[in-house]
């Protein structure tokens, strides 16, 4: 009890302290966190000795983050103009994904491997685009929302085929994939149209006494359980239970002060254990001198960031997009975070990918968060 007491303490005062520290490098908060989780980890100096009690913390936070993740997801947004969505997600997310495939296979992974890279090349991280977009004064014209609602749909699928691949890798239900994929549609589609309903409904007609924000706030928590109970039990991945538990939810909560607050518990205390729990189980040694890891990290990142600039640029241009905001499209899709950290811990937590992938993948999430939004707001000012 005292030493997960005091990892904690630890990881919530990095947390506290050190993205301060590295705040004047310009480095996010996500990348800090990793960084001191590797160096103080067991591959680093060995301060920190995990346990099950912090896994199960940082279990939560990686749950927490993809909840939030589908909660900041608008699909309206994705309504309009949909074909040209449409062609530029399935370019953006297509082309890559052959790539990262083909990577994979040619450094000797087998077909497991190979299609979670595969995966994690569809995606890129809403959440840090967002932002960019809105700093560059494009999230709310119609270049902006384009991108925007790509990249959402194209996590969407990424999660999806994420969801599939645990699935028949480490079965939680003995459903046919086919009825297994049929139920998750009609499951979210029935929780989209009763959720937002439900909730007004019971707001509505005084059933709670207390503050508003607060019901408000124990009615979404409770949501929240009992439908990850239900795609658990129907055998659906926790990570992908949560984003479209989120997504569901993205409609029904209009209030700020819920939505600040729902965030705050989140990336207050369990969110920052998660990405503190990736960087211990980190082991940058294995890219010591020149071998076939170096070179596999050097292709991931470089050929990664090339197929999804090249794509978005190229998908920009077909649907009508000017050059210079294709460009800006190309850029900000090379942004890997979110949807990558959770499928390679997910991965490496059931023996799909061994450490020198996972390590890559978290390089290359760390490379691109901090490169691309820079890259972005030079774009955006030229």
């Amino acid at each position: 009890m005292e030493s997960t007491l005091l990892v904690l303490l630890l990881v919530l005062f990095v947390g506290l302290v050190v993205p301060e520290l590295f705040r004047k490098l310009r480095l996010p908060f996500v990348t800090s966190l990793i960084l001191v989780g590797a160096f103080l980890g067991e591959n680093g100096i060995g301060i920190v000795q995990p346990n099950e009690t912090v896994a199960f913390f940082g279990f939560l936070g990686l749950t927490f983050l993809m909840f939030m993740a589908g909660l900041e997801t608008k699909v309206e947004s994705m309504r309009q103009s949909a074909w040209k969505v449409g062609i530029m997600a399935l370019i953006n997310g297509g082309f890559p994904a052959v790539v990262g495939f083909a990577i994979a296979r040619g450094f000797g992974y087998d077909m497991m491997a190979s299609l979670m890279v595969a995966i994690i090349f569809i995606s890129s991280s809403v959440a840090i685009i967002i932002p960019s977009l809105k700093d560059v004064k494009l999230f709310k014209k119609e270049s902006g929302q384009l991108i925007v609602s790509s990249v959402v749909l194209e996590d969407v699928v990424s999660l999806v085929l994420l969801g599939l691949l645990l699935q028949s890798v480490d079965p939680i239900t003995n459903l046919p994939l086919p009825l297994y994929f049929a139920l998750l549609v009609v499951s979210v589609i029935a929780l989209k149209m009763i959720i937002p309903r439900l909730g007004k409904v019971v707001m509505k007609q005084g059933f709670f006494r207390h503050e508003e924000h607060e019901d408000q706030l124990r009615f979404v928590i409770v949501i929240l359980m009992a439908v990850l109970l239900y795609f658990s039990a129907i055998g659906m991945h926790p990570i992908v239970a949560a984003f479209l538990l989120g997504l569901v939810l993205s409609g029904a909560i209009v209030s700020e002060k819920i939505f600040t607050q729902l965030h705050t518990i989140g990336y207050g205390l369990f969110v920052p254990v998660f990405f503190f729990m990736i960087g211990t189980q980190l082991d940058f040694t294995i890219f010591a001198g020149v071998g076939s890891n170096l070179s596999f990290l050097l292709t991931i990142i470089f050929v990664l960031v090339a197929a999804k600039f090249a794509s978005g640029y190229v998908a920009g241009r077909i649907v009508g997009i000017s050059k210079s905001h294709s460009a800006m499209f190309g850029v900000a899709s090379t942004v890997q975070l979110t949807t990558s950290l959770a499928a390679g811990q997910a991965a490496f937590t059931l023996g799909i990918i061994d450490t020198a992938l996972l390590t890559s993948i978290v390089l290359l999430s760390i490379i691109t968060t901090i490169f691309s939004p820079i890259l972005l707001k030079l774009l955006g000012h030229s």
